[in-house]
């Protein structure tokens, strides 16, 4: 190999900025303009960077300790030690990339596999950035991903907290782990094996992923089997459509081979392993894009993705390589003139297009769409058909599941499937018509779904050429060690041990997002914040000035006042939150997959609610005070309704989200909202007393969410807390006596019985009743006449007159002061009986009791979200 032709293509970006010519002798490159090669646009190349020399047979590359490092193959040198060159080799030095070409083999490409030697090396760094030793550079592999380190002979592996996780043998690594021979590490699309000799082989999948099912079957039930025996072999890069007849199992088998939905038995196998067992390891390079699409109406094209971005790329990525990112795939979706478009804004192409951005976003190998073309016009059916051919060629293998048929011929294989799970065909879609024995591929559909049982076309497909050619024939290829023999039982659902975001910056991401869309769709934000005013202005007109007061208040309409505010309260609170999770539940599955965690979900949603019914706790309380004159307003009561009213809403809020979790779709959430408040009505206390109730009333009425608040405001405003502590309506309140029972003589003891109701019993309406004869004194009795003068006819007379004149005041006297008492303490019966519970409660324990009350539902939430990961 003495007249090898050699040279080295620089490129700054894409673009190839010069091409120099070597000979056996020493090639320098660096920043200073003297050097053979000057790099001189970069201030990171060191002036003296790097040189490449002839040696005997080959050339060599050595990094002159240089500052930022010199890499192959995204494997950094070590200073002064030469590198032997070989074909499509490519060098790294800061913004440049060169690509040593030994002979004219065209454009540049990347090297996939590559053997790194450890011997010599005490540390290794693995991950994105250029500082690393070997650099993984991909959307899926944090800036410092992970190291091995040397130590008493033994090489470490440690995972450096990355985002996506280091995987060992197919098992996530949580410690530092000492590699065996054998070990393969997988770092997003990179795996590499550990060998005996200190060696660490890389292999780059990025974009050559190959699918195999083998034998697959999903067994529902005894007699029901929705996939029959499916075995397939797609090539890396082939774009293969999923058609057939319906309840062919399209779905089933989209799912089965994505991992979602695993198959009962048999296997899936990437590039020869095992989907099922390493999912979490291909987490990241599988993207899926479901029929409905999985974006925010409300966003941008360029938020939807960015937000995407923060929720499925590294932590550590920044922003600048966020927008780069996301400007590359508008660019390959030609979506760049929309980027600012509002998505409800756009065609339906264009929106399946954004759905398809968000997925490309992290580079994945492996993409499933199901029903993507599904309600699209021809043009742009035949315009999204050309663009998965073109996805497919840049380096994914696709599958996506149509019943379009005018563009299939785009597609490398096609897959029909026959009613029951049974595969009817796999093969070159050309070849499909001969097999079927058709002109047109459409006539397939009505000849498979009529002609013959789906049985039948399963085993004539098991006899065809297609089936030798495209099945067999592919995966005798396999090696023997990754092809699995037998069968077994999958029953895995894919969603655990899996690296993620940490949960508070997801937390914060959905926030963002959560805010983002709030603040896009003004009329909803609007009217959220115009409810609560709108509500008090109906307070202005239905509420007469004095409620409270003794003179002229109405006990009967201050509980109804005081009710129907914690009643609006809960409605107000739930209306907005009835479809905040069953309006975005595909979203929420799709981002569940990739790692999104349940309870930062969840909490984006409540602290907006949160800080919602702070604001309309705020605007309730004071329109309450305009409306009702004699309203409480001292600070301390003050602050408790107010926090009382804050739980009101939130409590609300978190009915509502609880009806909008386990609301199978939109359409729903609102039937089952208004069935949840119908009992807040009834068995909160304030329309029905709880005397009423038969036992499982009770029971209901303790559960109600309008019932702790209620009378947490009861007892707050002070209207009964006389009755409550006065002995006498003690006893009749818990039946031991009867108003009827109690004697004036009983009565002096109890402020808010006998004469003393008027004067120390505070109590709303209390003197409506009042009459001045109650503060009367009680009529004189006439003196009977003694001595000479008793027998004076005339003073007889007198006396006599006298005395029917005082009979006649006392009785009079006696019955309107007792009529006045008896009539207030009549009304004081009447409230008491229905209310008296709510009069004076422990205000700090009730609201204990409905936070802890609240904090159930929350975790019900929670718990209907976690019950979806297996649904």
């Amino acid at each position: 190999m003495s007249n090898i032709a050699a040279r080295l293509e620089v490129y700054q970006g894409s673009v190839l900025v010069q091409t120099i010519h070597l000979s056996q002798g020493s090639v320098t490159l660096g920043r200073a303009p003297d050097n053979t090669v000057p790099l001189n646009d970069d201030l990171t190349v060191s002036r003296r960077h790097a040189q490449v020399v002839w040696s005997t047979d080959h050339y060599v590359l050595t990094d002159l300790s240089s500052s930022v490092g010199t890499s192959v193959n995204d494997v950094k040198l070590v200073p002064h030690q030469p590198q032997a060159l070989v074909n499509c080799d490519r060098i790294s030095i800061g913004t440049f990339e060169l690509v040593f070409q030994e002979s004219a083999v065209g454009p540049k490409q990347a090297a996939p596999n590559q053997t790194l030697n450890l011997k010599g090396r005490q540390t290794l760094s693995l991950g994105r950035d250029p500082l690393n030793d070997m650099i993984i550079d991909h959307p899926a592999s944090s800036r410092f991903h992970a190291q091995i380190q040397k130590a008493k002979g033994d090489y470490l592996l440690e995972d450096l907290s990355s985002t996506n996780g280091t995987f060992v043998n197919g098992k996530p690594l949580s410690e530092r782990r000492v590699l065996k021979v054998g070990d393969v590490i997988r770092i997003g699309p990179t795996h590499l094996t550990f060998n005996v000799d200190e060696t660490l082989f890389k292999v780059n999948e990025a974009g050559n992923l190959r699918l195999d099912a083998i034998d697959l079957n999903k067994k529902i039930s005894k007699g029901l089997n929705l996939l029959n025996n499916i075995s397939l072999s797609i090539q890396a890069r082939e774009f293969v459509a999923i058609a057939g007849v319906s309840g062919g199992g399209k779905s089933t088998l989209l799912d089965a081979l994505n991992g979602f939905r695993p198959a009962t038995s048999g296997y899936v196998l990437v590039n020869g392993t095992d989907l099922y067992k390493n999912f979490n390891a291909y987490r990241n390079e599988i993207g899926y894009v479901p029929q409905r699409d999985i974006v925010h109406m409300e966003l941008t094209v360029e938020q939807a993705l960015d937000f995407a971005g923060k929720l499925r790329m590294p932590a550590d990525t920044t922003r600048a390589e966020r927008k780069q990112r996301v400007d590359e795939v508008l660019v390959d979706l030609n979506l760049s003139a929309r980027r600012s478009v509002p998505i409800k804004s756009l065609s339906g192409g264009q929106l399946k297009r954004v759905s398809i951005g968000v997925e490309l976003l992290t580079k994945p190998s492996l993409f499933f769409l199901d029903e993507a073309t599904s309600g699209l016009d021809p043009g742009t059916e035949t315009e999204l058909m050309q663009l998965l051919r073109k996805l497919a060629d840049q380096g994914r293998t696709i599958l996506l599941i149509t019943h379009a048929t005018e563009n299939v011929t785009l597609c490398d294989q096609v897959v029909f499937m026959a009613r029951g799970g049974n595969l009817a065909y796999f093969g070159p879609p050309q070849e499909a018509t001969q097999h079927f024995e058709v002109e047109r591929f459409n006539q397939i559909y009505r000849r498979v779904e009529h002609e013959r049982s789906p049985e039948d076309w399963h085993q004539t497909f098991q006899n065809s050429p297609q089936h030798q050619r495209y099945v067999v024939e592919r995966q005798q290829n396999l090696e023997q060690r990754s092809k699995p023999q037998g069968r077994r039982l999958r029953q895995q659902a894919p969603g655990a041990n899996v690296k993620r975001v940490s949960a508070w910056r997801q937390f914060l991401i959905l926030s963002q997002r959560n805010l983002a869309i709030l603040g896009r769709d003004r009329i909803n934000l609007m009217l959220m914040l115009a409810v609560a005013p709108l509500i008090g202005l109906l307070d202005l007109m239905t509420w007469r000035k004095p409620l409270f007061s003794t003179a002229d208040g109405t006990p009967s309409l201050t509980v109804t006042m005081l009710f129907t505010t914690v009643l609006f309260a809960v409605m107000v609170g739930s209306l907005p939150a009835m479809r905040e999770i069953v309006k975005e539940i595909d979203i929420y599955k799709r981002e569940r997959i990739i790692g999104l965690q349940i309870i930062p979900y969840v909490l984006s949603k409540v602290w907006l609610s949160v800080v919602l019914a702070l604001y309309q706790a705020g605007v309730f309380l004071l329109f309450k005070v305009i409306a009702v004159s004699d309203f409480p307003t001292a600070p301390n009561i003050l602050l408790g309704m107010y926090v009382t009213l804050v739980l009101a809403f939130i409590g609300g809020m978190l009915m509502g989200l609880f009806g909008s979790a386990i609301a199978p779709n939109p359409g729903v959430a609102p039937l089952l909202v208004l069935i949840f408040l119908l009992p807040q009505i009834i068995f909160g206390g304030g329309v029905f007393p709880l005397d009423t109730f038969g036992p499982s009333g009770q029971v209901f009425n303790q559960f109600a969410l309008t019932k702790w608040p209620f009378e947490v405001l009861v007892t707050l405003s002070d209207m009964g807390q006389d009755i409550a502590k006065d002995p006498c309506w003690i006893q009749v309140i818990n039946e031991e006596k009867k108003l009827a029972d109690f004697d004036d003589q009983a009565k002096q003891d109890c402020p808010c019985m006998g004469e003393s109701i008027f004067k120390d019993c505070e109590f709303p309406g209390i003197r409506t009743s009042y009459k001045p004869v109650v503060d009367d004194p009680e009529p004189t009795e006439p003196t009977k006449p003694t001595g000479t003068d008793a027998r004076s006819a005339s003073v007889q007379d007198q006396y006599e007159a006298d005395l029917d004149q005082y009979q006649e005041d006392f009785t009079e006297w006696t019955l309107e002061r007792e009529g006045a008492i008896s009539t207030a303490e009549g009304k004081v019966d009447g409230i008491a009986k229905k209310f008296s519970q709510t009069f004076d409660v422990n205000v700090r324990q009730h609201l204990i009791i409905f936070s802890s009350f609240l904090m159930s539902i929350l975790g019900l939430i929670l718990a209907v979200q976690k019950i979806k990961d297996v649904l």
